[in-house]
């Protein structure tokens, strides 16, 4: 097991009126803010022990009515034995009855990364490790058309990257001393689900436009356009078939860091972080959603996916799979906020937990 979870421990505070959560003329009943707070502890052999903590705040603005989507702040906090930092800080914010959405995060990193070359093919003997410092931004900013959302993207990265592996070093990958990533995105969301932390009926896509380049202050030059697309189905009361195709591709010269990659507790659960990455990726993915036992819910997994240099590959490439299982705690009935636990196995390279707040998709 390349991953050890040692500990957690939850505890959660109904905070009222922090945001002056009050009434409006559609609804006379306030609305309950939520914090949710954990200390973890960990092992790993590249990083030795390291603690810190995670969090959530789930809240509306003032003003805003219960029927509208929840805003949200998450928080991650750690430090290692080998002196690494990860400071995370993702937001998701709804504003105006959902007119204006607003998402993104801020990070800071002081990082040992795993890194096996690119393509499908790559080998996992070949793992090495690279160290990396850096801040970054990200920023959506999007407004609502009825079921549209449409906007811009933006992002920065300053990646300074100390140490690597020889093949790494080999001169053969943009970016290998690190540089400026920083682009502006256009964006397209249309989004009919129920619930945006839980749904378990409608649709979501996300369609993206994406440009870094040297006049919007970016060390290098690529174009990235990707498609995301998720699918709900109630099959009974708390039932549910989640489904998502994952599609995204590159034109130009990215940065090795940039490409396009699975492996992550969000994409083919169970892959080590990062493990395949190139260019042009597809991915497939679908959950099944069950209830246990009152907060208790599981879940099962299955996913399957490719990465290629050149984007006619992805029907020709070998697929991977991934699969496992997971559970659920409801931490909010009425907007489905969870804490999530999975853990993902792989036909050949192992496996992996994860410990995280709202679903994968």
């Amino acid at each position: 097991m390349k991953f050890y979870l040692i500990c957690f421990f939850v505890f959660v505070v109904n905070i009222h009126e922090i945001f002056a959560s009050t009434s409006t003329k559609q609804d006379s009943t306030k609305t309950k803010n939520q914090l949710l707070a954990y200390p973890v502890v960990f092992y790993l052999p590249e990083t030795r022990w390291g603690f810190g903590g995670a969090g959530l705040y789930t809240f509306r603005f003032k003003g805003e009515s219960k029927n509208t989507n929840p805003s949200q702040f998450q928080f991650a906090v750690s430090y290692t034995q080998n002196k690494q930092v990860l400071v995370t800080f993702p937001f998701e914010l709804y504003l105006h009855d959902n007119t204006w959405k607003f998402k993104g995060d801020l990070n800071y990193f002081e990082y040992l990364y795993k890194f096996y070359g690119t393509g499908i093919h790559s080998l996992e003997s070949d793992k090495e490790f690279f160290f990396a410092k850096y801040p970054r931004i990200r920023l959506d900013v999007l407004r609502r058309y009825k079921s549209f959302f449409t906007g811009i993207r933006l992002r920065y990265d300053r990646m300074k990257i100390t140490e690597s592996g020889p093949l790494l070093s080999s001169g053969n990958y943009t970016g290998q001393n690190g540089g400026n990533i920083s682009g502006l995105g256009f964006l397209c969301q249309w989004d009919k689900r129920d619930f945006i932390y839980n749904p378990t009926k409608g649709f979501y896509l996300d369609a993206e436009v994406f440009i870094n380049d040297r006049w919007v202050g970016s060390d290098f030059c690529y174009r990235r356009f990707s498609l995301d697309f998720a699918k709900y189905t109630r099959l009974a009361k708390d039932h549910t078939i989640a489904l998502q195709v994952i599609n995204s591709h590159n034109i130009g010269n990215p940065i090795f860091y940039d490409l396009i990659f699975f492996g992550s507790p969000r994409v083919m659960r169970g892959y080590q972080d990062r493990r395949f990455l190139d260019k042009n990726m597809l991915v497939f993915q679908s959950e099944y959603r069950f209830p246990i036992y009152k907060r208790l819910n599981g879940v099962t997994f299955l996913s399957t996916g490719t990465v290629a240099s050149q984007y006619d590959d992805l029907f020709s490439n070998p697929y991977k799979i991934s699969y496992g299982a997971g559970l659920r705690y409801i931490l909010n009935k009425k907007d489905r906020v969870r804490l999530r636990l999975d853990y993902g196995l792989t036909p050949s390279e192992g496996n992996a937990f994860y410990l995280t707040v709202n679903d994968a998709f």
